[in-house]
């Protein structure tokens, strides 16, 4: 990729994420219970959440002006762009992984964790050809085991 179109790619991901970190700011604000008598502002459970969404603001936003600087905002998409972006393997590799991700999210608490685990790590083995079916059978169930074992054992973090 060349410096014109990598500049053209930054522009559109920092208004992408621009538009996240806010998203995440603004749910913390509204969303996160307050709790005064805990001290403050700084032992509150949104504190970290909307720091990390500030944080990620100014990174997105220094972003954003360095690609105007390499004059990243004059996109102009033309048929045969649009064209080889929607035929591109990568875009349709990442459409599957945004699907099998919402899948996964679907069923998370609908189904046991290891369940819906060991079926997202197995579906996203076979999909993208990771190895024979009955190798990724036994490791997506070993690792939704183990991950559940460390959670519920170890960290005592109760896995929905």
């Amino acid at each position: 990729m060349d410096q014109k179109q990598m500049a053209k790619a930054d522009f559109i991901t920092s208004i992408l994420l621009i538009l996240i970190s806010f998203f995440i700011m603004i749910y913390v604000l509204f969303a996160f219970p307050r709790f005064p008598e805990w001290g403050g502002l700084y032992s509150n459970p949104g504190f970290t959440p909307f720091l990390f969404g500030f944080t990620f603001l100014l990174m997105n936003i220094y972003l954003l002006i360095r690609s105007l600087k390499r004059q990243g905002n004059q996109i102009r998409i033309s048929r045969e762009d649009l064209e080889l972006f929607l035929n591109s393997k990568k875009v349709h590799r990442f459409f599957i992984c945004l699907g099998l991700f919402v899948f996964y999210y679907l069923l998370l608490g609908r189904i046991p964790f290891i369940l819906d685990t060991a079926l997202y790590l197995l579906l996203s083995i076979l999909i993208f050809k990771g190895s024979r079916w009955w190798v990724g059978f036994i490791i997506s169930g070993s690792i939704s085991f183990v991950v559940y074992l460390i959670f519920s054992r170890v960290f005592l973090i109760p896995l929905p």
